[in-house]
């Protein structure tokens, strides 16, 4: 801890540096942390559990080296994202180039997010409550590349990327996820829309098709995402392996978010006993759905704090349990904080 927190700081200091003497222009350098108070009743077996627990902390920077080159870093400082090893890389959530080649054409090239669909899976972790149980086991960085395309009317946005697969365990395995991407922006309207080949062994692959659909009108905002799985090695390819989604905000005020949230997840592709499953994130013959709602409080009105609550039912299996989640986020923005002293 003590080791990361060095590198983080001298990092900072390295960049503020250079950014001065203008060889590097600093677009971003923030520092992010969420801390929460749990409460789980799992009503079948009679058990409570509860307790205080740091979820996030980390920091950001993004800045350009050229009008042509411009770098991304997302570290978290607590503790590793999902991962195969113990380092403190694992913990970068991404650290990847861009090179505008021209207007409407980039390559992007490091560890980065895996371009898959759907807006649960798009929104940042630190301002998800509670998620579906793909978006729980799913692993979301890995290192890679991608082309990216956008249009003259800036509402189309494709990508097409080659990464390490998700399903890694170790170092060069040699298993990998080949995506395709499509991001929308039709005002009200928006899409994040992929079709996903994803290696979980040497040659045997899982398809994924994500359709992220999004609504944004004033005080309301509402997305529905649908996302099946499966394998080209099972019965039916479609409705056995499926993860639905809904959920909708709406801002009271300049203070006030209130949000609902309901999803399922099942897996019916394979038989529960299987050794060799296709889907190693929702797992053959599971079956969870849950409904959320709670709010959003900003007392100094803008989006920097943040206090939230949360309380959820699910049904796992047909175990139901109920989770209360009340918890403090404060984001800040070190660069500015700089510029005015």
């Amino acid at each position: 801890m003590k080791r990361t927190l060095l590198i983080a700081a001298c990092l900072i200091v390295f960049v503020q540096a250079f950014s001065q003497e203008k060889i590097i222009t600093l677009n971003t350098l923030n520092l992010d942390t969420r801390a929460d108070f749990t409460y789980e009743n799992y009503l079948g077996r009679d058990s409570v559990a509860h307790g205080f627990a740091g979820k996030y902390l980390r920091f950001r920077i993004d800045g350009n080296i050229t009008d042509k080159f411009s770098f991304h870093l997302r570290q978290r400082i607590n503790t590793p994202n999902i991962g195969f090893a113990n380092t403190f890389f694992q913990g970068t959530d991404w650290a990847y180039l861009d090179w505008n080649v021209t207007d409407q054409f980039f390559i992007s090239a490091g560890k980065q997010v895996v371009a898959i669909g759907g807006w649960e899976y798009d929104a940042d972790p630190i301002d998800i409550y509670y998620g579906t149980d793909f978006w729980n086991h799913v692993c979301c960085y890995e290192m890679g590349f991608s082309l990216n395309y956008l249009d003259k009317s800036k509402k189309n946005h494709f990508l097409v990327q080659m990464t390490n697969s998700p399903f890694i365990s170790s170092a060069m395995e040699g298993i990998y996820s080949y995506n395709l991407m499509w991001y929308g922006n039709f005002d009200v309207f928006k899409t994040a829309y992929s079709v996903n080949m994803i290696e979980y062994k040497p040659g045997s692959f899982i398809n994924y098709i994500s359709l992220g659909n999004k609504i944004q009108s004033g005080i309301l905002e509402m997305y529905i995402d649908l996302q099946n799985r499966a394998s080209f090695e099972q019965e039916r390819f479609f409705g056995q392996d499926f993860t639905a989604l809904i959920g909708a905000g709406v801002d009271i005020g300049e203070k006030w978010i209130v949000y609902a949230k309901a999803g399922y997840d099942f897996n019916n592709a394979q038989a529960h006993t299987t050794p060799d499953p296709f889907d190693q994130y929702v797992m053959p013959g599971r079956k969870v759905d849950f409904e959320s709602v709670g709010f959003e409080y900003y007392p100094m009105g803008s989006r920097n704090l943040r206090v939230h609550f949360c309380g959820s039912h699910t049904n796992v299996d047909g175990e139901n349990n109920f989770q209360a989640n009340l918890g403090l986020t404060w984001k800040v923005d070190l660069l500015h904080s700089v510029l005015k002293k």
